[in-house]
């Protein structure tokens, strides 16, 4: 067994009903993003994973009078393995510009190490919004 690499790229769009988290107000949500993902496994059993994802969001919300959105997001992930842990981390940024002067921001950073007992031995959780 060599040690084997791989590289993804991928790319898609994903719209959907969704509601404005800072208002609520309903609409319609939509992102266009692309990435590639990279992957390497080692004859000891080690394996890397790492991804990157940019790409455009826009939100229309369904009533005129409501602001529109249009930004940028940017997701990273990682994992590694190994015989004495595990970690996975996932970054995600996401700016927002209203049509009518307003910032919306969103950052999400989660993170977890587990030890070969199956320890958790660090966690990391969390997802700040500001409008």
């Amino acid at each position: 067994f060599a040690t084997e690499t791989t590289t993804i790229p991928f790319s898609g769009i994903d719209s959907r009903a969704e509601a404005n988290p800072c208002s609520g107000a309903p609409g319609t949500l939509t992102i266009v993003f692309s990435g590639v993902i990279h992957t390497t496994d080692l004859e000891d059993g080690t394996f890397h994973l790492t991804g990157t994802t940019t790409g455009t969001v826009t939100f229309v919300p369904d009533d005129p009078s409501q602001p529109s959105f249009t930004g940028h997001l940017a997701e990273w992930f990682g994992e590694n393995v190994n015989a004495r842990n595990s970690t996975i981390t996932i970054a995600d940024n996401i700016i927002l510009h209203g049509s009518d002067g307003s910032l919306g921001k969103q950052h999400i950073l989660s993170h977890l190490t587990v030890n070969a007992n199956g320890t958790v031995t660090s966690s990391i959780d969390t997802d700040e919004l500001t409008c």
